[in-house]
Order: C-alpha cells, then structure tokens, then sequence
C-alpha cells in the first residue's frame, strides 16, 4: 500500500509540475524580457485574463473546458495536456524503476525512507522536467536557453557530491566517496560537453556552415554532469539514432530535413537513466555471444544494410533537395 501511494503520488507531482513547465515553455519563448519571468499566476496567452484555480487543474480542466478558454473562448492547444501527461509518466517511470535505489526501504515496524535514495529521486525528477522543458523549446524555437542549460549543469555538479548520481570514477580506501563522484561527474560534464563540441566543429568545418548549436553542447554536458561520462557517450549513440530516424521520417514524409536535435538528445537520456544497464549488456554482452554462436549472423546483418542503403540515399536525395 505504501508504495502504491508513493507512485500514484509521484504521477500526481508529475502533473502538477508539467502544468508548471508550461508556463517555463510558453514564457521563456516571448520577446518581451518582461513577459519571461516564471514567477506570478497564469495568465491566458490569448487575451491575457488570470486562469482561476479550478480552470487549472493539470489535464482534467482541458478535458472539461473542451479545448477552450473560459474566459475568452479561444482555443486551448493540446500541447498543455500532453505535457502534463508526459512528465506525469515519467514521474510514475521513475517512481517504479527509482534507478538509485528504493526510497521506500521496509523495516520491522514499517517503511522507513531512505535518505540518499529519497534525494536522488529528488534531482532525478528536476533533471526530467528540465529535459521536457528543453525538447519543446527546440521544437519551437531551435533554441535550448542557458536559464535552463546552465543550472542543471550545477545540478549535476551538486548531484555528484551527494547523492553521487554520475556514480563513482574509481575507489580508493583514503579517498572520500563524496570526492570520487564529484570526479565522475565533472568527467561526465567534460566528455559529454567535449564530444559534442568535437562534433559540432567538425560537422560546421565540412558544411561550412553550423552544424549543431552551441545549446546541444551545453546540453550534453548537463546531462554527462548528471549521469556520467558512460551515460554521455550512450545518450550521444542514441540521440543520433533517434535523430536520424526521426530526421529520415521529417523527410520522407514532407516535414523539411531540418530538426531539432535536443529532443534525442533528450531522449536518449532518458533511456540511459532507466535501462542503461540492459543496454550496455545487450550491445557489448548479448549481441556478440549471440554472433559468435550464430554463423549466419553476418549474413543478416548484411542483408539488413543492402536493404537500408537505399532508404537512405533516398532520404538523402530528397533531404538536398528539400534544402
């Protein structure tokens, strides 16, 4: 019982903190320096009257106002209740997968909470809200804020020294536990903010044009900080798949050869901070037993990419044309 209401608990917190990261996504969108403070009621983006408690209520109050402001009847984008929607299950995510440990540890009398634990699932959910927050700027703007980037940067940093999110870079017996994982984390700050660096400058040396905004870099060095330079690596593998198929979709489909890559980014740290582990073994343990015990193997891999190469130069093809 107790860890049912601390999951259902957990999702309600995730509904009511991506009622939150709409404001955080509409505001620091506007022009206006004035209108980008957080701070203060909301308001209606269309006619600008105060929205009142009860027109408010994370998903169910667009369910009941039927897509439409009460005050002034225009539109309600389904963006808010999915935002809600979306950090909610991540909340709940979290809340079953708890990555770092249990936060609920059982005791002869009961539950206790575990401090550490407790914690890390504290600044593992801001870490979440933030990526939310960041994908659905880039998808409007192509722009990922440093009011955003820069202090989740620290909250990897501090996340390091305690609970030690990024992990521990090694273990010496005269060494504090605090040291190494601030270690692990300033690791992971300089190789995922480093890689994409690399990245970004060679990519712009080649297409003599920008490839990849300074934003994804601080980006990736937010997420190395909070998860580690392993993570980091992972997350940079994975957000490149995901863009790239999401990118071949955009394109085939009509959508412009143009995307935002901090979502995948964004994405692929959210696989690593739950299933990195499986991941890893798959990739490094599973796969190669299983070549190693199937002859044929080569052959499907190969048969796999004659297949795929000419998705891709079609996609390719259109994508230059697109440009």
């Amino acid at each position: 019982m107790a860890m049912a209401l601390f999951e259902v608990g957990a999702t309600l917190l995730g509904a009511c903190i991506g009622s939150f990261l709409n404001v955080v996504i509409w505001r620091l969108q506007q022009e206006d320096p004035a209108k980008r403070s957080v701070g203060g009621r909301s308001h209606c983006p269309h006619c600008g009257a105060l929205i009142r408690w009860f027109d408010n209520v994370p998903i169910v109050s667009w369910l009941l106002l039927r897509a439409k402001a009460r005050c002034c009847h225009k539109p309600i984008s389904s963006r808010y209740p999915l935002v809600e929607a979306l950090t909610a299950g991540l909340f709940l995510l979290l809340a079953l997968q708890q990555p770092y440990g249990n936060v609920l540890v059982q005791t002869p009398d009961g539950f206790a909470i575990a401090t550490n634990a407790a914690v890390a699932f504290g600044l593992q959910a801001v870490f979440l809200s933030v990526l939310v927050a960041l994908s659905f700027i880039d998808f409007d703007t192509r722009l990922l804020p440093d009011v955003l980037t820069i202090p989740g940067i620290w909250l990897g940093l501090v996340a390091g020294v305690w609970p030690g999110l990024a992990g521990e870079l090694f273990a010496e017996p005269n060494t504090p536990r605090w040291a190494s994982a601030l270690v692990a984390s300033v690791a992971g700050f300089l190789v995922g903010g480093g890689v994409t660096w690399a990245i970004r400058s060679v990519g712009t040396a080649i297409f003599r044009k920008e490839a990849m905004g300074f934003g994804d870099v601080k980006l990736m060095a937010m997420i190395g900080a909070v998860l580690g330079w392993q993570s980091a690596l992972l997350t940079m593998f994975l957000g490149c798949l995901f863009g790239a198929v999401g990118g071949g979709l955009g394109v085939v489909l009509g959508r412009g050869n143009v995307i935002p890559f901090g979502p995948f980014l964004a994405l692929g740290a959210v696989v690593c901070l739950f299933w990195r582990d499986a991941i890893v073994y798959v990739l490094f343990t599973a796969w190669p037993e299983w070549q190693s015990q199937n002859p044929a193997a080569r052959w499907l891999v190969l048969g796999t990419s004659l297949v795929l190469l000419p998705l891709l130069f079609a996609v390719v093809r259109r994508a230059r044309r697109a440009g």
